[in-house]
C-alpha cells in the first residue's frame, strides 16, 4: 500500500449543478487517487456523508464496490437519482406528462405559464417572463427578464403596471400555502419555536411561486407512485425549490451560499421554466450510462457478484450494525458542511417533498440558530470513533473538506483526536484540506502532557514552531491555510488536541481554545505579517528570515521542466499536475495556479488537452541560446559605446569609462529570486533580467505571488527583456539608447501595435 502525504488536486470541477447550495462534495478525481492507493479491486469503500455521485463513480471504475450513506435525505435522493437516472426519452414523457395533466380542464403548463404572463417591450406581443426582478423591501416587481419567440427580444426590461397587478393576483396565504404548511410543520407540533422559523422559512417564496411549487408537487405525486420516476421527479421539485426561493441573485452577483434573509435584489423565476431546465440538467446526466445499485447494504455485501453500489439514507452509528469491526481498507468523503442555513434548507425542502420521518435526523441540526463548532466536534468525534472501529490496521479514514471556515478544520482535527484517530497527514491548499486519519497505535504519537489543564504557552509555541518550519521549508512567502495545517498537525501529534477536548465545562470551548492558540501563533515576533499586494492574499513571512529552502515557486518550475523532459509523452494536465505535487508533500503543497502556469511556460498542446515539452526549451538547446543572448549584449553594449564585459556575478556589464552604467543576468527560467540574490546596492547602476519570451507570464505569476519579490524587483529598479527583443536589436543597423527602451518590461511597448512612443 503506498502512502500518501501530498495535497491531492482535483482533476476537475464535481457537478454541483443541482442542489449546491446544500453540498460541497469531494472534488472530480481526487477520490480515485485515495481509492487506488488504499484499497484493492473488490473491496468495499464506505462513503459516508456522501454528497454526490462522483465518489460513488470513482470507486465503482476503480474495480470496488462502494457504499454510500447520508443522514440528509435529499442529499441520499439526489446521489440515487444521479447515479442511476430514468432513460432520458422517459424522464422527458414523464415531464410532459405533468405539464399537459389537467388542472380545470386547462393543461397545468399553461396555467403555470400564465402565472408570469407579461409583454414583449419590442413588439408588444403577450410572452412569459423567464423571471421578475424584486428590490428586498420592494411590494412589486422593478424589473423582468424576456426572451420573445415572435421578435427575438432577449434582455432586461423595467416591468410595468400589469407586473404589478400580475403579481398580487395570487391571494396571500391561500389554499397551496396551507398545503405546504401542513406538509412541513406537523412533525415540530411540540416545538413551538421551530414551526415558526420554518413558517417565515416559507417567505423565501412569493405567492405565486408557493402555488406553483404546491400544483407541481400535487401533480407528480398523483401521476406517479413511489419509486425511480417520481424520485426523479422529486429532485426536479428539489432543484426548483432551490431555485425559486428569494434567495437567488440575478445573474452577474455571486450567490451565496450562508444566510437565509433575501438580498438586496433576489429574481422570483418562472417556475414551470425552471422545472423544465431541471429536467435539461439532469436529462444530460440521464444520457450517460447509468449504474445498477443494489438494493440494500446486505446484497452489496454479499458474497456473490452483484451490483458495484449502494446508494441510500443512512446514520453512521448504524454502520457497526451493518458491517463487520476492522472490515475496510478506506473509508473517504467530503465531511457534512458546518453552515445552520444549510441545515434549515435541507429540513425544509425534505419535509416538504418527502416526509417527516425521513427528515427526522436533520431534527438536532434543525434547533441550532448558529452552527456550534464545538458541539460539531462533539457530534463528528461519535461518527469518527464509530467509523474508526470499522478500519483495518492499515486503513484510512479521508476527509476531504473544501470552501469551509477554518473552525471546521479545527473542529475536525479535535473530533479525530477524540475518536483516538492518528492524524496521519493534514495538508492545504487555499480552501481546500487533505485530511487523514488511522488509527492510533501505542507509542504512534507523543504522550500527552500531564496535567489537568492544556499549557497555552506550551501550544502556542509549538504551532509557532511548526509554522517556522514550514515557512523555511517553503523559502517563501506563506499563506494562511498552509500555516494552519502545519500548526494543527503538531497540536495533535504532541497529545494537545487531546487534552484541549477532555475539558471540562469551565474555560473557553476546545474549538475556541485551539483557534485562539494559532491565532496567537500568527502573531508570535517571530513571524511578519505582509501587506498583500494586488493577486496575493495574506502572507506571512520570518522576522529574522533564515535556514531557508529555495523558494517553492522555483522548485515547481524545476519540477515541471523536468517532468516534461524526462516523463512520458504527452502529459494530460491531471497527470502532470498529480505528479508534480507528488514531489512537494506535507505543507508544501504549490497554489493552485502555479502548476498551470510552468505548463504554459514550458510546454504545448500537441493535441487537445496533450502537453510536451517544446522543442526550444530543451536544455542544450536553451544553454546555446542564452551563451547567444549574452554574445549579442557583449555586441549591443560595444555599438551603443560602452565597455561591455563579463562582469561577475553577473553576465555581462556595461561600463563608460570606469562608471558601471547597466548589468545585465541572462537565464532561461523564471529566476527571479536567482537574479535578486546576486547582491549590490541598488543605486544608478540599471539592471536587466533577460529571459525567453515564453517566461514573461511565469515571471509575472511568480511577482504576482510574492510581494518580498514585487518590492525588491522595485526597490533594486529591476527591468526585464525578452530574448528576441535583443535578437532584433542586434540584427539592426543601427541602434541607440531609445530603441533600446522600447523593448524594456514584460508587456514592453516594442509589442504593442500602434503605440506612440515615448523619449525618456
Amino acid at each position: 500500500m503506498s502512502d500518501i502525504q501530498h495535497f491531492v488536486p482535483p482533476a476537475g470541477e464535481e457537478e454541483v449543478e443541482i442542489l449546491g447550495r446544500l453540498r460541497q462534495p469531494v472534488p472530480a478525481g481526487v477520490a480515485s487517487v485515495y481509492v487506488e492507493a488504499y484499497s484493492r479491486p473488490g473491496d468495499v469503500v464506505l462513503v459516508p456523508w456522501c454528497q454526490g455521485p462522483g465518489v460513488v463513480q470513482e470507486v465503482v471504475a476503480a474495480g470496488r464496490r462502494a457504499l454510500a450513506v447520508n443522514f440528509d435525505p435529499l442529499l441520499a435522493l439526489l446521489t440515487e437519482v444521479m447515479l442511476s437516472p430514468p432513460p432520458a426519452r422517459e424522464l422527458d414523457a414523464a415531464v410532459a406528462l405533468v405539464g399537459d395533466s389537467l388542472k380545470q380542464g386547462v393543461p397545468l403548463r399553461r396555467i403555470l405559464a400564465d402565472l408570469y404572463a407579461t409583454t414583449c417591450p419590442a413588439c408588444l406581443r403577450p410572452v412569459a417572463a423567464d423571471y421578475f426582478v424584486w428590490e428586498r423591501d420592494g411590494e412589486a416587481p422593478v424589473a423582468k427578464q424576456i426572451r420573445c419567440l415572435d421578435c427575438g427580444w432577449d434582455g432586461e426590461a423595467a416591468a410595468g403596471p400589469e407586473d404589478r397587478e400580475q403579481a398580487a393576483a395570487v391571494r396571500p396565504r391561500g389554499m397551496h400555502f396551507h398545503y405546504v404548511r401542513e406538509r412541513v410543520l406537523p412533525a415540530l407540533s411540540s416545538e413551538p419555536g421551530l414551526r415558526e422559523r420554518l413558517e417565515n422559512l416559507l417567505g423565501l417564496y412569493s405567492e405565486r411561486s408557493l402555488y406553483a411549487l404546491a400544483e407541481l408537487t400535487i401533480k407528480v405525486e398523483s401521476l406517479f407512485a413511489e419509486g425511480p420516476m417520481q424520485h426523479a421527479l422529486k429532485l426536479l421539485l428539489v432543484d426548483c425549490l432551490d431555485r425559486c426561493s428569494a434567495l437567488a441573485v440575478p445573474p452577474g452577483r455571486a450567490p451565496r451560499r450562508n444566510g437565509l434573509t433575501r438580498p438586496p435584489r433576489f429574481l422570483e423565476r418562472n417556475v414551470w421554466l425552471a422545472f423544465e431546465e431541471a429536467a435539461g440538467r439532469l436529462g444530460r446526466a440521464a444520457g450517460r450510462p447509468g449504474m445498477e445499485l443494489a438494493p440494500s447494504i446486505d446484497a452489496l455485501l454479499a458474497p456473490s457478484a452483484g451490483p458495484p453500489a449502494f446508494a441510500g439514507q443512512g446514520l453512521v452509528r448504524d454502520l457497526p450494525q451493518q458491517l463487520p469491526p476492522r472490515s475496510l481498507s478506506l473509508i473517504i468523503s467530503s465531511p457534512p458542511p458546518l453552515n445552520a442555513p444549510a441545515w434549515s434548507l435541507s429540513y425544509l425542502w425534505g419535509a416538504w417533498l418527502l416526509d417527516a420521518e425521513a427528515v427526522a435526523p436533520l431534527l438536532p441540526l434543525l434547533r441550532q440558530r448558529r452552527a456550534d463548532a464545538m458541539l460539531y466536534a462533539r457530534v463528528m468525534g461519535g461518527s469518527l470513533q464509530k467509523l474508526g472501529g470499522l478500519l483495518a490496521d492499515d486503513g484510512r479514514l479521508v476527509l476531504v473538506p473544501c470552501q469551509q471556515r477554518p473552525a471546521m478544520v479545527d473542529a475536525l482535527a479535535l473530533a479525530a483526536s477524540s475518536a483516538r484517530l492518528a492524524l496521519h497527514s493534514l495538508v492545504a491548499r487555499g480552501e481546500d484540506y487533505r485530511l487523514e486519519l488511522s488509527p492510533s497505535w501505542p507509542g504512534r504519537h507523543a504522550a500527552p502532557l500531564s496535567g489537568p489543564e492544556v499549557p497555552e504557552e506550551t501550544a502556542v509555541a509549538q504551532a509557532t514552531q511548526a509554522m517556522i518550519a514550514t515557512i523555511r521549508a517553503r523559502g517563501e512567502p506563506t499563506e494562511w491555510s498552509p500555516l494552519h495545517a502545519a500548526a494543527l498537525q503538531q497540536l495533535a501529534a504532541s497529545g494537545l488536541l487531546v487534552r484541549a477536548f477532555e475539558l471540562g465545562e469551565s474555560g473557553p470551548a476546545p474549538v475556541d481554545l485551539v483557534g485562539e492558540q494559532v491565532r496567537a501563533a500568527l502573531e508570535d515576533a517571530a513571524l511578519e505579517r505582509l501587506q498583500p499586494t494586488a493577486g496575493s492574499p495574506d502572507l506571512w513571512w520570518l522576522a529574522r528570515p533564515q535556514d531557508l529552502a529555495t523558494p517553492l515557486a522555483d522548485r515547481v518550475e524545476a519540477a515541471v521542466h523536468r517532468l516534461l523532459h524526462d516523463g512520458p509523452a504527452p502529459w494530460s494536465k491531471v497527470e502532470l499536475e498529480r505528479a508534480v505535487y507528488a514531489q512537494f508533500p506535507g505543507n508544501l503543497a504549490p497554489g493552485a495556479g502555479l502548476v498551470p502556469a510552468c505548463l504554459r511556460s514550458y510546454g504545448h498542446e500537441v493535441l487537445p488537452g496533450q502537453w510536451q515539452l517544446r522543442a526550444e526549451d530543451r536544455p542544450e538547446k536553451r544553454e546555446a541560446e542564452r551563451g547567444a543572448i549574452i554574445g549579442q549584449l557583449l555586441s549591443l553594449g560595444e555599438r551603443l559605446g560602452y565597455r561591455a564585459v563579463a562582469h561577475e556575478p553577473f553576465d555581462v556589464g556595461w561600463f563608460a569609462g570606469k562608471k558601471l552604467q547597466a548589468l545585465f543576468v541572462v537565464h532561461w527560467q523564471a529566476a527571479v529570486h536567482k537574479a535578486l540574490s546576486l547582491g549590490g546596492r541598488p543605486g544608478k547602476v540599471q539592471r536587466y533580467l533577460v529571459i525567453p519570451g515564453g517566461r514573461a507570464a511565469l515571471v509575472a505569476e511568480k511577482l504576482e505571488r510574492n510581494p518580498l519579490w514585487q518590492r525588491a524587483v522595485e526597490r533594486a529598479g529591476w527591468r526585464f527583456i525578452k530574448y528576441r527583443h535583443v535578437r532584433q536589436l542586434a540584427e539592426q543597423p543601427e541602434v541607440d539608447e531609445y530603441v533600446l527602451r522600447t523593448v524594456v518590461g514584460l508587456d514592453p511597448v516594442a509589442e504593442k501595435e500602434g503605440a506612440q512612443l515615448r523619449l525618456f
